[in-house]
Order: C-alpha cells, then structure tokens, then sequence
C-alpha cells in the first residue's frame, strides 16, 4: 500500500545524506526548466525512474537533465483550529 498524500499536507524532506531507494518518495529539480517535482523513485531493469502520484503525468526517467535533492523523510497535514 502506498503512503498517503493529500493536497495540502506539509512533507518533510532531508536535504543531503540520503541514499536513493526504489519505493521511497523525492524531490527532484529538472535543470532544463528549474521545475522542482514530487515524485516516487523506481529501479527497474538497472534504470531509475520518478513516478507521479497522479497517474495523469508522465512517468520520468532520470537522466543527466535531473537532480534529486531531497528524500521525503514525513508527511502530515497541519493543524485545524
């Protein structure tokens, strides 16, 4: 079962010391354009790929024009008063 996300949640994310794991979820910077992106890392058949949580965008494979800078270590929504 995959970690919930909602729109609004608030994520933590460790900036550096991190070590890529299939299954595990990133921000990524694409250099060409500067878009910063949410994504879940998959390793399949020796190549990395970002999977979108909304199956409506593309799935992206990891090349030279991407940069992971940060691992999403938590997620929750912030508090109701």
């Amino acid at each position: 079962m995959l970690p919930l996300f909602t729109e609004g949640m608030r994520i933590l994310v460790k900036p550096e010391g991190f070590d890529l794991v299939s299954g595990k979820f990133y921000i990524a910077k694409l250099l060409s354009t500067g878009e910063t992106t949410f994504k879940q890392y998959i390793r399949d058949g020796g190549m990395g790929f970002l999977q979108p949580l909304n199956s409506a965008f593309p799935v992206l494979q990891i090349t030279d024009n991407v940069q992971i800078i940060g691992q999403v270590i938590d997620g929750k929504l912030p508090p109701i008063f």
